[in-house]
């Protein structure tokens, strides 16, 4: 019996050494981390001590400094306006024909091409008094001037005198006739400017050619003080 009791204390002296063990080991665990909280611990420790960022505010400030800086060009002086500026030289218009002094009165008029050609060029050959070839081998007959043949007599110096007033080499205006712009040989009949003469009008004033009244009615010309005086008011 006695031993039965002893037995029995010796057990429970056994179970509450047992007990006090177990409670002392687990509060000295929950006390002391393990080796693999502390190096969680020293991790989360090292990432949250890297270098902060910085705070929104300082961001905002500084992209628009950066914005401000790129959108804000340095200044570049403004070219000055150019004093002189060039011009390209003038020309006559094709369509006009400058003043042109009447040799038949004392006024004076500003003559219009018509709708047919209206050519300045170069003289190239006086074929006769009243027939001339441009640099581009044109060949001009005077409306309504009939000058003397050069095999006949006043040819020769109806033809002198075409040179004289219409050089080689000078230019001339032909105003084209609008009414009757070729004759039966294809050569542009029209009127023609030597500097300020009217070669159709020289020739009649100084007796080396005569009017061709047959063709009045059908020439542009017929009504001007040149055509009127010699013929074509009848």
């Amino acid at each position: 019996m006695k031993k039965g009791g002893i037995a029995a204390i010796l057990a429970g002296v056994v179970l509450v050494a047992f007990i006090l063990v177990f409670v002392g080991v687990g509060e000295n665990q929950a006390e002391k981390p393990t080796d693999h909280q502390i190096e969680l611990e020293e991790s989360v420790s090292s990432e949250s001590a890297s270098p902060s960022t910085p705070s929104e505010t300082d961001y905002q400030i500084e992209l628009e400094e950066s914005v401000s800086s790129e959108s804000t060009p340095p200044s570049v002086p403004e070219e000055e306006e150019s004093q002189g500026i060039e011009e390209a030289p003038s020309m006559t218009p094709q369509s006009t024909v400058p003043i042109q002094p009447s040799s038949s009165s004392n006024s004076t008029e500003r003559t219009f091409c018509g709708k047919y050609k209206c050519i300045t060029d170069k003289v190239r050959r006086i074929i006769d008094g009243d027939t001339i070839e441009l640099k581009n081998y044109l060949v001009i007959r005077l409306s309504l001037t009939d000058a003397y043949e050069k095999s006949k007599s006043g040819g020769p110096a109806a033809t002198a005198f075409t040179t004289k007033l219409c050089p080689v080499g000078s230019f001339i205006t032909v105003d084209q006739d609008d009414r009757q712009p070729f004759d039966i040989y294809k050569r542009i009949l029209g009127k023609v400017y030597c500097g300020n003469m009217v070669l159709n009008s020289e020739l009649l004033d100084n007796d080396h050619a005569n009017i061709l009244i047959k063709y009045c009615k059908t020439s542009e010309f017929a009504k001007e003080d040149w055509a009127q005086k010699y013929g074509c008011s009848s």
